[in-house]
């Protein structure tokens, strides 16, 4: 029965779209007449500005049209003035119009614009709906526009005009009513102004004031300013491979110290520092003097005060400004003029052919592709086993357990690298 009944209105709605435009019958004039004419003129003529603002459906579709079924002359005109009325009110807001649309869209075709001709016709229901559908797609097209919320930074599309509102908040951050979200959960690292008694500086809702910008103070430090203010630092020997090349190779030694001292007394010595430049120069004169290595006095301590003041990790440092003076009394130094320039010769057992690739092992080398049994890579030198010592390499050894003899520090070596979860080596 159901079905039956749905059947029964698909075929009648297809009729009726197929079906030619029914015209109104006006009580207040007759069919054919100028006036009638004149009429239905104006009913084109409200109904292409409901197009144009996207009202159509709702005026002529969704309910009966109020000229339409006009029982006086007065009554269409007062419903026709009120309709356009409405538009100029319309046209007088942000919202989006269609334009001037160049379609030939009618939702009563005029008599005397078809039938003249063999070929002529008047359009069909559907024809006409078809019009207006896409017409209003346009205009529901054109309301769209990309809205920016401030609090959590999207983009979305909505069919909402644009008043250049900085404070717009879409629904979701309504909903969630948290206004911090973004910087809460997108900027990193973070730090909070504090005053000069060591508090939290606080907003204007109570909260700490966050900053997510890199002060001053820490973003005017050179390479080698930042080495004199950190807290902890890690050796690691280099040698040269070829082609300016430096990797590790030999065996490594790690002692157990107590680095307090070393990490609470800052800035840093410059004993407790090395630093190593693998080429600096150009074609005419090697000397080193390398801007990355210069040494301000001032901002060093500025930084170390800065963070003591808001940085929690460095809250229990010692400055101590008598680390400088090896700089005899200078606001600023270039470590570069302190610099040994070591010229290497490559040994036979280091120097390398030039078109031989790096490579992790032998079974990894390019040269020896086998299709999918091979896997191609890239580094510093070729992976040589080299289990045992040589006598130079134990004699540095040696020294240093002599070293930690005299200081009255620990002399037991450990394995390299260490695994103990519960008294980590930094």
């Amino acid at each position: 029965m159901i079905q039956s009944t749905k059947k029964r209105q698909f075929r009648a709605a297809k009729k009726h779209l197929n079906s030619n435009i029914n015209y109104p019958d006006f009580a207040w004039t007759d069919v054919g007449s100028e006036e009638y004419l004149n009429a239905i003129d104006d009913i084109n003529d409200v109904y292409r500005k409901m197009l144009e603002i996207g009202k159509a459906a709702e005026v002529f579709h969704d309910k009966e049209c109020p000229m339409m079924s006009a029982k006086t002359k007065q009554d269409f005109q007062k419903h026709r003035d009120s309709m356009k009325r409405n538009y100029r009110n319309y046209l007088k807001t942000p919202k989006s119009k269609l334009g001037h649309f160049r379609v030939d869209s009618e939702i009563l075709p005029h008599p005397h614009k078809y039938g003249r001709g063999p070929t002529s016709r008047f359009p069909t229901n559907r024809e006409i709906i078809a019009k207006e559908r896409i017409l209003t797609f346009e205009h529901y097209m054109a309301s769209l526009n990309v809205l920016k919320c401030s609090v959590c930074l999207e983009c979305e599309i909505r069919d909402k005009p644009l008043d250049n509102n900085p404070n717009y908040v879409c629904p979701t951050c309504i909903s969630r009513k948290d206004r911090t979200y973004y910087t809460d959960n997108n900027l990193h690292p973070v730090w909070y102004l504090v005053d000069d008694i060591g508090n939290y500086v606080l907003d204007e809702n109570g909260n700490k004031a966050t900053q997510y910008n890199i002060p001053e103070e820490l973003s005017c430090l050179s390479m080698y300013e930042k080495l004199l203010i950190r807290r902890c630092a890690n050796f690691v020997p280099s040698v040269h491979l070829k082609n300016g090349v430096f990797g590790l190779k030999g065996h490594c030694v790690t002692f157990p110290q107590d680095i307090t001292e070393m990490c609470d007394e800052l800035p840093q010595q410059k004993d407790t520092l090395l630093t190593f430049i693998r080429n600096i120069g150009n074609k005419d004169t090697n000397a080193i003097f390398p801007t990355s290595l210069r040494v301000n006095r001032l901002k060093v301590l500025n930084a170390l005060k800065w963070l003591k003041k808001h940085n929690p990790f460095y809250a229990n440092i010692t400055i101590k400004e008598r680390n400088f003076d090896w700089m005899n009394g200078e606001k600023e130094v270039n470590m570069g003029t302190d610099g040994v320039i070591l010229h290497m010769k490559e040994s036979g057992r280091t120097k390398m052919k030039e078109s031989e690739d790096e490579y992790v092992s032998k079974a990894h080398s390019t040269a020896y592709d086998d299709g999918d049994n091979s896997l191609a890579m890239r580094t510093v030198h070729a992976n040589e086993t080299n289990s045992v010592p040589t006598g130079r390499q134990s004699q540095q050894i040696k020294s240093l357990i002599d070293i930690a003899h005299r200081t009255n520090q620990s002399s037991k070596i450990m394995n390299f690298p260490p695994i103990d979860h519960d008294s980590a080596i930094s």
